[in-house]
């Protein structure tokens, strides 16, 4: 294990004496994962070095107004340079190193490892951790600082994206004083809420429309309306015209009904597995359900892999919730 650390300073530090890096986050990347990325390689050049971002997945539409992100390296595979042209990794909100999807290539390199999960194991050279942090961004501006740096508005646009995706638009528990401190300082530095907001949610291609009636078609309430949950598969897909992607945002529409306390979305893309996503009220701790099945995640938005059908991994997700959304 590498050096555990709360202090910015030292991953500023470690960020100013690296000339080429590789930057990742994980798979399946949301907003905190792409803002981070796009941020953090701009402070590296900034710094003096050279940035690559790679990511495993492709990214929900919603977020490509992020400036830089035509840049990023969407594969499967490392870069054709890799790895003798890099001297340092940067993985962002990754609590393990499999969660980028290249596990086996990047755990021969020096890491660095910046995240605010509570599960995150220390695999990084160095690893600024801080589970109090209310976003992966939020960790980010701190390091710019401790670098001396000054945030220009593409690095501020890309950091408020992070902020205001990972707290719900500022509705989650993590919208702590340090969330709303961040992000008057974001929008000082040029970040616009309006113009973030209208492109993350104003312009919403008609796939995902479709996508999001397909799925909420499958809407089940269980255990007297406590657990709601939803599927989606492949097939829904190929008839929607959307994309694996598209599925970001999905879970909260079920969550938001009533009296729900976890709301669930299965995703059966993969054969033999199925992803599972959860999300929760404050009574709920489903970071805990998914660390069960080798997921983690936050108190109120976790996820993992649940092994089987559509059938068998709905009836393994509810049988772990069932005992939780009781009536106390």
């Amino acid at each position: 294990m590498g050096e555990v650390t709360s202090d910015a300073a030292v991953a500023a530090g470690r960020l100013r004496q690296a000339k080429r890096v590789l930057v990742v986050s994980h798979t399946a990347p949301d907003g905190d994962a792409i803002g981070s990325a796009l941020a953090a390689a701009e402070i590296v050049r900034m710094l003096g070095g050279s940035a690559v971002v790679l990511s495993h997945d492709p990214f929900p539409s919603s977020l490509a107004f992020l400036p830089g992100l035509d840049r990023v390296l969407v594969q499967t595979t490392m870069p054709r340079d890799w790895p003798d042209a890099y001297d340092l990794v940067l993985v962002l909100e990754c609590p393990e190193l499999d969660r980028t999807g290249f596990e086996a290539e990047l755990g021969r390199h020096p890491v660095l490892s910046i995240d605010h999960h509570v599960t995150t194991v220390p695999y990084g050279e160095i690893n600024y951790l801080d589970p109090k942090a209310p976003a992966v961004g939020e960790m980010l501006l701190r390091v710019a600082d401790a670098a001396g740096i000054a945030v220009t508005p593409e690095v501020a646009t890309c950091l408020y994206t992070a902020l205001v995706t990972d707290t719900g638009d500022f509705r989650y528990s993590n919208s702590t004083p340090r969330a709303f401190t961040a992000a008057a300082r974001l929008v000082e530095a040029g970040a616009s809420p309006h113009a973030i907001a209208e492109e993350l949610w104003g312009h919403t291609p008609a796939r995902v429309i479709r996508l999001k009636a397909a799925t909420l078609s499958t809407l089940e309430l269980l255990a007297g309306g406590r657990i709601a949950m939803i599927s989606c598969d492949g097939a829904m897909l190929e008839r929607t015209g959307a994309a694996a992607a598209d599925t970001e945002n999905l879970i909260n529409i079920p969550r938001s009904i009533d009296g729900v306390e976890v709301a669930v979305l299965l995703k059966d893309f993969k054969p033999g597995s199925v992803r599972v996503s959860l999300r929760s009220r404050d009574r709920v701790d489903v970071q805990a359900v998914a660390a069960r099945f080798g997921g983690g995640g936050h108190r109120a938005a976790a996820g993992c892999a649940v092994p089987g059908t559509l059938a068998q991994a709905r009836e393994t997700i509810v049988a772990a919730l069932l005992p939780l959304v009781e009536t106390p």
